[in-house]
């Protein structure tokens, strides 16, 4: 379950798995795959989107990423409201106007926007992979998330140059007060993995 090298995490999803064969007891599973484009021009675009988080931004949800957590040389806080232009602070402190890259042991804080609410969603960057013809990341879920599992987010280049965005997910009803609103969240899930399967067309 470690995936194809002993310096890799363990995740449940297996990002690096052409096909996601040892899927864990006790979780719902979900995959699937959203045709993006065609072409390396397309992969290497969405690839550096992608690493920036913009899928969740562009599906309706605030990042949050603590940069001094990871290493990057700052204590701020980079954050950027979904669809909304980042202010010019911000942009001196991240370089782009986004949040920083994602990286492995990062934790932000995930908000969904809710009407005037903003839902928090802790949870933590369990492993990134970037290679030539796969990219993405997977998070796991920290206490206080709607939902306990995990989440990847992959992008791949097929050999006949399609681009694909593939979602792989396992969750179950998350702790506490949580359990009484799992309707309310498997809804939610369909409704958000249909925006993140067209964050990043063109």
């Amino acid at each position: 379950m470690a995936g194809h090298s002993d310096n890799r995490p363990v995740t449940l999803t297996h990002p690096l798995s052409p096909r996601w064969l040892e899927r864990p007891d006790g979780y719902r599973h979900f995959e699937s795959a959203y045709f993006v484009g065609h072409g390396k021009e397309t992969f290497d675009r969405c690839a550096e989107e992608l690493l920036h988080w913009e899928v969740k931004i562009r599906s309706g949800f605030d990042i949050e990423v603590n940069v001094d957590a990871v290493h990057v040389g700052s204590a701020d806080t980079v954050s950027r409201a979904a669809g909304a232009e980042s202010t010019a602070d911000v942009d001196a402190r991240a370089g782009s106007g986004r949040p920083p890259r994602v990286e492995p042991g990062q934790e932000p804080t995930i908000r969904v926007r809710l009407g005037p609410f903003r839902l928090p969603e802790p949870s933590r960057v369990i492993d990134v992979v970037d290679t030539e013809d796969r990219c993405g990341f997977t998070y796991g879920t920290k206490p206080g998330h709607p939902i306990t599992g995990e989440e990847s987010f992959i992008l791949i280049r097929t050999a006949d140059d399609r681009v694909f965005l593939v979602l792989r997910s396992v969750s179950r009803a998350g702790q506490g007060i949580w359990r009484l609103g799992e309707p309310f969240v498997r809804l939610a899930q369909i409704v958000y993995r249909r925006r993140y399967g067209r964050a990043l067309r063109s």
